[in-house]
C-alpha cells in the first residue's frame, strides 16, 4: 500500500471507529444529569477575611451533602464539609468549614503561591461564570490559607495556574476542623452583563490526606477528570445589578543589574510597563513595553539523547503565561519561547475575550533593539522581529469547540536578510456523549523568502471511563512542513512521516489491602519516513502498582523495529535495527518529610554522527526534605552513559559526551505567605560546543565537552497584591577551553513593581 492510501485507510478507520465510540455514552442516572443548586446571599456588611466565621454569615444558607469520588465513590464523605456564598456590589464571599475528627493532625505547609498542594487538607472550587462548560476560573487553599488560582479550559482538560488575579483568603484549624474564607473581587473575574439573574456552573471538592478522600458537592465519577466542567452545579446570583466593573491594572517597573560576562562589567538600569485593561467583562486588553524577566528561575539542564532534534523548555515569563490557554494547540505552531530569543523585547500586545460562544485573542510583539527609531539595524544582530498569532475559536455541541489560530514571524521586514514564517490551522476538540473525545488539528506553513509550504495533520479518538482508556491516534507531516521558527515541532529537514497508533489501558481502583490501584497499557504503532523504503513498527507497554501511601512502582518496556537513513551513501541506504527498552521506576509516600524516586532505564540507542546502533543506560534519583512546613529541599542526580555495540563508550569528540550527568539542588524557604526565597544550583559535565569537519570529502560532527555549573538565588516580597520586590544573583561557570572553573556570567538583579489597580 503507497503511503497515500495508508493514509486514506487510517482515515476511513477513524471514521468508523467514530461510529463505533458514539454509542459508548455513559449510563446517566438521574442523580448524575440533576445539578445541585446554591444560592447566594446579598450582604449589607462585608465578612472580616480571617479564617474565623463571623456572625454576618448567619445570614447565609449552609449547604453540604457532599460524596466521595475517591476511595468509596457514591459514598457520603466520611467527614461533613459545609459552604455559604454571600455577595455584595464589589465582591464574591464564600465559606468553607470542614469538620475533621482529629484536628490536631491536619495536615498543611507553607508553601509558595500555586504550588502543588499535595499531601496538605484543601478546599478547591471554581466558578464557570459563562455556565458554557468550557473555562472557569479556579480557586484553592490549604488550612495555612495558601493562595492557588487558575484557569480551566477544555471542559476540564487543562488547568492553567499561571492565570493570577488579586483575591483574599484566609484559613485556620480550630478544634472542630478547619475554616477557609474567599473575597474575590467582581472585577477580577468575567461574567455576561446578559445574564440576569447571574447562573454560574459551580463546583466544590475537598481533598482530605488522611485516608486520601476526595469528595464533591455535585459529583465527578471516576469515569471524568477531576476538573471536569459538565459535571458541576450551579451557583445562582439573585440580582439583576451586579457589575463586574471595569477594571485597567497598571505595572510600572524599575530594575537596576549589573552583569559581569567575560570579565567585562555592566551596569544598567531598566524601567517597563504593564498593563491590563478590562474593555468589557468579557475582552481583556494586555500590554507589555519593554519588559525584563530577570526574577524567572534558569532552566533546568537536560541530557539530549538525540542531537539532531532540539530541546523542549518550558515557558516561565509572565506575559507570556497569563490567559495564553487559548493559543495552545496539539502541534504547537506557536511556541512562546521563540520570542526574545535572539534579541530583547522591545513590546508586546495580547487581546483575549469572547462573545456568546465565540472566544477570539490576538498577540503582537516586537523584538530589537531601540536604534535608528525602533527599526536598529535591519541587516545585522540582534535582528528585528514582529510577531503575530491570532485566534479564533466557537463553541459546539456539549462542551465541544472548533478554532482557526494563523501564526506570522517578520524577521528583518527592511533590511536585506529579511525572512518569514507563516502558518494557518484549524483545530476541533468534539465531546460524543460524555467519555469519548475527538480531537484534531490541520496545519498548513509556509517559510521564506524560498517559500516553502508544507503541512500536517493529526487527530486522535479517545474513550475513558472508571477501569478503561482506549485511544487511536494518527500524525501525517509533508517533507516541507516547517514551523520552527515560530512554534515546536521537532522533525529532520527534508522528512516527511506518516504515524499510527493504538493505546488499550486498564486501571481499576480496587482500594483492598494495601493496594489502591494498579493499571497495565499498551500502545501498538507504525510509522513511516519519506526517504526510507520500509515502515517501522513498536509497542511500548506500561504496568503500575500505587499504593495505599500514594507510593509507586512503575515498568516499562518497548520493542521495535526502526528504519534510519545513512546519507553517506547515495542512493539512501536503509540502516534497519531492531530496539528493546526497559525503565523500572520508584516513588515513595511523597506526604512523608523524607521521600525518594528514582528511575532506571536500559535502551537501545542510535547514533546518527556514526551511522551505528549502541545501548544507552541511565539513572535518574531525587531525594526531598521538608524538615519544617514552610521549607522544602531537593537533590536531583542524572547520569547517561552511551555505549556502542560492545557496551564500551563511545568517543566523546564524535557524539559528544559519551557519560553525562547532571546535579541539581533546589530549595525554597518561607518566611511567611509573601515573604520567600529560593535556590537553584546545577553541574553538569555534558556541556558541548559541536563544529563541522571535512572529513575524506565528507562532513562530519566533531564536539568539544566541557564541565558547567550553574546558580541562581532569588529573595521576594509581595508587599501587596501582586506587587513585588525581587533581589537575584546568577552565575555561571564553565571550563571550556581553560584549566578549570571560571564566571563566565554573572548577574545582580533588583526589581521593583507596583500595581495600581483602578
Amino acid at each position: 500500500m503507497n503511503v497515500l492510501g495508508w493514509r486514506h485507510a487510517a482515515f476511513l478507520w477513524m471514521v468508523l471507529l467514530i461510529i463505533f465510540f458514539a454509542p459508548l455514552r455513559a449510563r446517566q442516572t438521574q442523580s448524575e444529569t440533576r445539578r445541585p443548586v446554591a444560592i447566594a446571599t446579598r450582604t449589607p456588611v462585608p465578612p472580616r477575611i480571617d479564617g474565623k466565621v463571623d456572625a454576618v454569615w448567619l445570614r447565609a444558607k449552609k449547604y453540604d451533602h457532599f460524596v466521595q469520588r475517591y476511595p468509596d465513590q457514591g459514598k457520603p464523605a466520611t467527614e461533613k464539609t459545609y459552604f455559604l456564598v454571600m455577595y455584595d456590589d464589589e465582591n464574591l464571599y464564600l465559606l468553607f468549614i470542614m469538620r475533621d475528627a482529629e484536628p490536631q493532625n491536619i495536615p498543611a505547609r507553607l508553601v509558595d503561591r500555586d504550588y502543588y498542594f499535595s499531601p496538605d487538607d484543601n478546599i478547591n472550587f471554581y466558578l464557570d461564570t459563562f455556565n458554557d462548560q468550557q473555562r472557569a476560573f479556579y480557586f484553592s487553599t490549604n488550612p495555612l490559607g495558601v493562595k492557588r488560582d487558575g484557569l480551566i479550559s477544555n471542559n476540564g482538560n487543562r488547568l492553567d495556574l499561571n492565570w493570577d488575579c488579586v483575591f483574599d483568603v484566609a484559613a485556620r484549624k480550630n478544634k472542630f476542623g478547619w475554616v477557609a474564607e474567599f473575597k474575590i473581587p467582581l472585577k477580577s473575574i468575567r461574567f455576561s452583563l446578559q445574564n440576569s439573574p447571574q447562573k454560574w456552573g459551580f463546583n466544590i471538592w475537598r481533598v482530605r490526606r488522611k485516608n486520601r478522600e476526595i469528595s464533591y458537592w455535585s459529583l465527578v465519577s471516576q469515569d471524568y477528570r477531576i476538573y471536569r466542567l459538565d459535571r458541576g452545579g450551579v451557583l445562582v446570583i439573585p440580582d439583576n445589578n451586579i457589575r463586574p466593573g471595569e477594571q485597567i491594572q497598571v505595572w510600572p517597573y524599575l530594575t537596576a543589574r549589573s552583569q559581569t560576562e567575560d570579565g567585562v562589567i555592566t551596569n544598567k538600569p531598566n524601567a517597563g510597563l504593564d498593563v491590563q485593561y478590562a474593555i468589557t467583562p468579557e475582552n481583556i486588553l494586555n500590554f507589555t513595553l519593554n519588559p525584563d524577566f530577570g526574577q524567572v528561575e534558569i532552566d533546568r539542564e537536560q541530557i539530549n539523547l538525540d542531537k539532531r532534534f532540539e530541546l523542549f523548555y518550558p515557558e516561565k515569563r509572565p506575559f507570556f503565561l497569563e490567559n495564553t490557554s487559548l493559543f495552545n494547540q496539539i502541534i504547537k505552531t506557536f511556541y512562546s519561547r521563540r520570542i526574545g530569543a535572539n534579541s530583547d523585547i522591545k513590546g508586546g500586545l495580547k487581546f483575549t475575550g469572547r462573545s456568546g460562544k465565540n472566544s477570539y485573542g490576538a498577540l503582537a510583539v516586537a523584538t530589537g533593539d531601540w536604534k535608528n527609531r525602533g527599526i536598529g539595524d535591519p541587516n545585522s544582530d540582534p535582528p528585528e522581529e514582529w510577531y503575530s498569532v491570532l485566534r479564533y475559536q466557537r463553541d459546539i455541541l456539549q462542551a465541544s469547540n472548533v478554532g482557526i489560530m494563523a501564526v506570522d514571524l517578520e524577521r528583518n521586514m527592511w533590511g536585506r536578510n529579511y525572512q518569514f514564517s507563516r502558518n494557518v490551522s484549524l483545530d476541533w476538540n468534539i465531546f460524543i456523549g460524555l467519555q469519548n473525545a475527538f480531537r484534531g488539528q490541520v496545519v498548513y506553513a509556509a517559510n521564506g523568502p524560498a517559500g516553502k509550504v508544507g503541512k500536517a495533520a493529526t487527530a486522535s479518538l479517545v474513550h475513558y471511563d472508571q477501569r478503561f482508556m482506549i485511544g487511536l491516534s494518527w500524525l501525517h507531516y509533508d517533507a516541507d512542513f516547517d514551523v520552527d521558527m515560530t512554534g515546536f515541532f521537532p522533525k529532520l529537514p527534508n522528512k516527511g512521516k506518516d504515524y499510527g497508533g493504538l493505546l488499550l489501558e486498564y486501571h481499576p481502583v480496587i482500594n483492598r489491602g494495601f493496594v489502591r490501584s494498579w493499571g497495565i497499557q499498551t500502545v501498538i504503532s507504525g510509522w513511516k519516513e519519506t526517504l526510507e523504503g520500509s515502515p517501522s513498527l513498536g509497542n511500548q507497554s506500561t504496568a503500575w502498582v500505587e499504593f495505599m501511601d500514594q507510593s509507586r512502582v512503575s515498568f516499562i518496556t518497548s520493542f521495535y523495529r526502526d528504519v534510519e537513513s545513512d546519507y553517506r551513501i547515495s542512493p539512501l541506504k536503509d540502516i534497519v535495527y531492531t530496539g528493546q527498552d526497559y525503565t523500572l521506576q520508584v516513588q515513595t509516600d511523597i506526604s512523608k518529610p523524607v521521600y525518594f524516586t528514582a528511575s532506571a532505564s536500559y535502551a537501545t540507542q542510535y547514533y546518527f554522527q556514526t551511522y551505528s546502533v549502541g545501548k544507552t543506560m541511565g539513572l535518574t534519583t531525587s531525594l526531598t526534605l521538608k524538615p519544617i512546613s514552610n521549607a522544602f529541599f531537593t537533590f536531583s542526580y542524572e547520569r547517561r552513559r552511551f555505549l556502542d555495540d560492545s557496551l564500551k563508550l563511545m568517543p566523546r569528540e564524535r557524539i559528544g559526551q559519551s557519560d553525562a550527568q547532571v546535579w541539581i539542588a533546589k530549595g525554597r524557604y518561607l518566611f511567611s505567605r509573601d515573604v520567600f526565597s529560593r535556590l537553584f544550583l546545577q553541574f553538569t559535565n555534558g556541556a558541548e560546543q559541536y563544529r563541522w569537519v571535512l572529513v575524506n570529502g565528507n562532513y562530519e560532527l566533531r564536539y568539544d565537552v566541557f564541565d558547567r555549573l550553574s546558580a541562581n538565588i532569588l529573595l521576594g516580597w509581595r508587599f501587596r497584591p501582586l506587587s513585588t520586590i525581587y533581589l537575584v544573583y546568577t552565575d555561571e561557570w564553565d571550563n571550556y577551553n581553560l584549566p578549570r572553573l571560571t564566571s563566565r556570567n554573572r548577574i545582580l538583579f533588583f526589581k521593583i513593581s507596583y500595581l495600581f489597580d483602578f
